[in-house]
């Protein structure tokens, strides 16, 4: 009994004296004992009377929302308004009614608490014992059982501290920066109203807006203005109808969404450039060392405003240019995604509720607390589905190498420190795989900036960013940058069928950027084809994902509306328009060059050879491959079969065309040799020395071929193009090829006898504007004869 004494006792409610205890005893014996029954009924009623307060509640909003929509039920606007003045006096009624029915359903449940604290006060008065070793005994079971609900609590504490560490340990990969790592809710608010990235990603599309980009086909409002040094550009836009503008109007507070996008504004090149203006991050603009030349800053103008770019004047002189404005947008946007969430991730542990070492009752009042509103975690919507957000497609390591050395110095400066695994990439995408260029009969200039450095073409790699640091070679789904060739993207996305395939990573692709496209076209255009169609699906897997953190247009399959996707190429091609129309779905619009071409490649040919081209009749886009075909077959080999017409050079852009050519060739026994990009040097020295010495006839000649080793083919007489040539500069290579220099003087050549043919059709406009000029070649398109011939003196 004294051990038993000395046991500290629970506290259950105020302190009562044993006559008081008799007392209750007395009285509740009187009472009969409730019943579960009773106490379920008793429950429901309570429950049947919130469901009619609310009832009540839903009936007065509709209401008055009848009252103030009566005067004017609609009204067109084109962008988020606030509610007028008039209203407020009627919102102002709404929320005193509102908050009188919410007093009265808080009354409702704060009777209710205090009828179970009662219930359960009378439950433990029941359980007292007028003995002390009754009383004593029932202390000891309190005892056990508060005991167990401390270790329980003493358990949470310990998973809440583990928790803790991993996030200290997260912070402390990502230390604070002076200039990005405090942002008051002000600096927050104002962000949002004017910088692009808030502006464009903080809010989801209209309906109307959906809408139009839903419709099929798109509806668009196209425009073709001047835009400084980039020449004319064709804006399109989603085009809403004047019933898509349509707002409710009334007292209920409207949902603000995100801007449509507008004309792009020529920034003015004679003032300083003001980047604050432009909302480049500090950090950046303290490693910016050159000031942007003006097509820089016009690049960069379109870019910053989230529209799409098909810009199809890359050349070997900007080149580095345009990767120096693309990867500063690139950047800055990465650097405000991951400022973002960091701060929001502070905010939310900093409003995480304290946990709490008090009893089972205690705690689960502290829950009902924790219900009221005003004291909820806050929400912040500031991600994807998963967390690559920026996808950079290039043909070789040599061009990742200088992407990643350009966001290094654009990121870090000369902080070499702060870029992980560098010295590894270094390696690994530096030198190995080079070309060696001859120094006598040296490859044409194009060739040799395309293909110097390491030319791997299958490889990817992740680039994780923070505050303060960059890190290379990260996962795919702990990555926010992604840096592939489109074969390394096919060899991870796989095919149907596979086991092992994995494209989740590209669900949340929130910016695309495809530069040199014209290599990319040469490789293998179907890898990029592939890549698009496995954009933006749904992630099998949800490890990845914080579904509390996802933004709504996420979740509502929309991304594709929000991606923002820029070509870069040398060339205008049909498969760029076809993709740029097809896949590219942004809501901010889309801008693409559309400059005319003054002279065409044609002007670079030096030998006096008559040139022909000639065009096939086709009915539609489907046949024309069957039509070409015929006409080759029925009407140009006949004439080269002759011995007038020896040493003919037949040139196919296609390799499907080829692969075609070559089996009829064989059906028919033609004398002929064959270079394709697949063939080994061996054979391609073979065949080379047959048709310059004249024991075959006809030399089959793919154009990927010559664009991946640039050969010299000797011996050409005769010149037939199956096709326009894809890339346009190769039109006056192959003619050149024609020479004296490269004939074999043994056989007695003559000038005079050399041709050079072209086929077409009205689906070639673009090749042949690009090697005859835009307007020459539209006169040749419209014209009523399908023939027509030029000479060196008539270009």
């Amino acid at each position: 009994m004294k051990n038993r004494r000395n046991v500290p006792k629970s506290k259950k409610g105020p302190f009562r004296t044993k006559g008081m205890k008799k007392k209750l005893k007395k009285q509740q014996a009187n009472r009969p004992a409730p019943t579960r029954q009773s106490k379920q009924q008793k429950h429901i009623t309570r429950a049947q009377e919130t469901v009619e307060a609310q009832k009540r509640q839903i009936q007065t909003e509709l209401k008055y929302r009848k009252q103030a929509n009566a005067p004017l039920e609609y009204e067109f606007s084109d962008s988020d308004v606030e509610p007028e003045a008039k209203e407020e006096g009627a919102f102002e009624n709404l929320m005193e009614m509102l908050s009188s029915k919410r007093a009265r359903v808080s009354e409702y449940s704060e009777d209710e608490e205090e009828d179970e604290d009662d219930e359960e006060e009378e439950e433990e008065d029941d359980e007292d014992d007028d003995g002390e070793e009754e009383a004593s005994d029932a202390e000891m079971v309190s005892e056990q059982e508060s005991g167990s609900d401390l270790g329980a609590s003493e358990e949470s504490e310990a998973g809440d501290e583990e928790d803790s560490v991993v996030e200290e340990d997260e912070e402390e990969d990502a230390p604070p920066d002076d200039g990005d790592s405090a942002i008051s809710s002000d600096e927050e608010d104002t962000e949002t109203v004017t910088d692009p990235y808030m502006l464009h990603t903080a809010f989801n599309i209209s309906p109307g807006m959906l809408e139009a980009l839903a419709a099929e086909p798109v509806s668009l409002e196209g425009k073709a203005m001047p835009f400084g040094s980039l020449g004319n550009i064709y804006v399109e836009l989603p085009k809403q109808n004047a019933m898509m503008k349509m707002e409710l109007k009334g007292i209920v507070q409207r949902e603000r969404y995100a801007t449509p996008g507008s004309l792009p504004v020529v920034p003015d090149v004679s003032s300083e450039i003001k980047w604050s203006e432009l909302h480049v991050k500090d950090k950046i603009v303290r490693n910016i060392t050159e000031t942007p030349n003006s097509m820089q800053r016009e690049v960069f103008t379109i870019l910053n405003n989230y529209q799409d770019l098909l810009f199809t004047g890359r050349t070997l002189g900007n080149c580095d240019e345009l990767r120096f404005a693309y990867c500063l947008h690139a950047l800055n946007h990465l650097v405000k995604a991951v400022t973002k969430i960091q701060h929001h991730n502070l905010k939310l542990a900093a409003a995480q509720p304290a946990p709490s070492k008090k009893s089972r009752r205690n705690r689960r009042k502290k829950e009902k607390e924790v219900i009221d509103p005003e004291i909820l975690v806050p929400e912040y919507r500031d991600q994807g589905l998963v967390r690559p957000k920026v996808l950079i497609v290039v043909p070789f390591r040599h061009s990742a190498l200088k992407i990643v050395n350009q966001l290094k110095e654009l990121f870090a400066g000369d902080n070499a420190k702060s870029v992980t695994n560098y010295k590894r990439f270094a390696e690994e995408y530096g030198g190995e795989d080079t070309l060696v260029f001859p120094q006598i009969n040296r490859k044409p200039e194009d060739y040799e900036q395309t293909f110097a450095g390491n030319i791997d073409d299958n490889f990817r790699i992740g680039i994780a960013f923070n505050r303060s640091s960059m890190k290379l070679y990260t996962r795919y789904y702990a990555s926010d940058l992604i840096i592939a060739s489109p074969l390394g993207l096919r060899m991870t996305i796989g095919a149907e069928g596979e086991s092992e395939r994995d494209f989740d990573f590209l669900s949340s692709i929130e910016m695309l950027i495809i530069d040199q496209a014209e290599v990319c076209y040469a490789q293998n255009w179907d890898h990029v084809l592939h890549l698009f169609e496995h954009l933006h699906r749904q992630p099998k897997s949800a490890e990845n994902t914080d579904f509390s953190r996802v933004r709504d247009w996420c979740l509502n399959g929309w991304t594709k509306f929000y991606r923002q996707t820029v070509f870069l190429s040398s060339l205008e091609l049909p498969e760029y328009r076809s993709l740029f129309n097809k896949h590219c779905q942004n809501y901010r619009g889309k801008i693409r060059t559309v400059n005319r071409v003054t002279h065409g490649s044609i002007r670079h040919v030096v030998v006096r050879v008559p040139q022909s081209f000639q065009r096939i009749e086709v009915t539609s886009l489907e046949g024309q491959s069957n039509a070409r075909f015929s006409h080759f077959v029925s009407v140009i080999l006949p004439q080269a079969r002759s011995l007038t017409m020896a040493r003919c050079l037949i040139y196919v852009p296609s390799y499907f065309d080829f692969v075609r050519l070559r089996n009829y060739f064989k059906k028919e026994e033609l004398s002929f040799t064959q270079i394709c990009e697949y063939t080994t040097d061996a054979k391609i020295a073979r065949a080379r020395d047959m048709f310059y010495h004249g024991s075959k006839h006809f030399l089959l000649y793919s154009e990927r071929s010559h664009f991946f080793r640039r050969h010299r083919i000797k011996g050409i007489r005769h010149l037939i193009m199956y096709a326009p040539p894809v890339y346009p500069h190769f039109y006056p290579e192959m003619i050149n090829l024609m020479a004296n220099e490269f004939q074999n003087l043994k056989d007695g050549v003559d000038a005079t006898s050399m041709t050079a043919t072209v086929l077409f059709t009205k689906y070639d406009s673009l090749y042949l504007s690009a090697i005859l000029g835009t307007d020459r070649a539209r006169t040749i398109l419209q014209a009523p004869k399908s023939v027509h011939r030029l000479t060196t003196d008539t270009k």
